[in-house]
């Protein structure tokens, strides 16, 4: 690819936001992850003290994980330690929801 192709490129792949833009809309969503994160917390701690089933908040969190795993994947496959994250996080969120559910009808 040569050099005005590239560039041609980068102005079209940054024509709604500059590189300062793409940041700030990174961090939010890092930042609105980690209120998510927080929140989910919170009711695990509120559950766990009403001795209510807690498998559902650890399927949510774990499923967070697997998909930031994933994608981080997609983006760098070199990373194999991404992919055997994913993996895991996938078996981790199943076996947590499975559990959850059957603890609910069981009840």
């Amino acid at each position: 690819m040569k050099k005005e192709e590239i560039q041609e490129k980068s102005r079209f792949e940054n024509e709604a936001m500059d590189e300062r833009e793409h940041k700030i809309d990174d961090d939010s969503i890092y930042n609105g992850m980690l209120g998510i994160l927080v929140v989910v917390f919170l009711y695990l701690f509120f559950k766990m003290f009403t001795d209510q089933p807690v498998t559902d908040m650890v399927s949510i969190l774990t499923a967070n994980l697997t998909v930031v795993s994933f994608y981080k994947y997609k983006k760098i496959p070199k990373k194999i330690f991404f992919l055997i994250n994913t993996i895991v996080g996938a078996i981790a969120t199943v076996g947590f929801m499975t559990a959850y559910v059957i603890g609910v009808i069981a009840s």
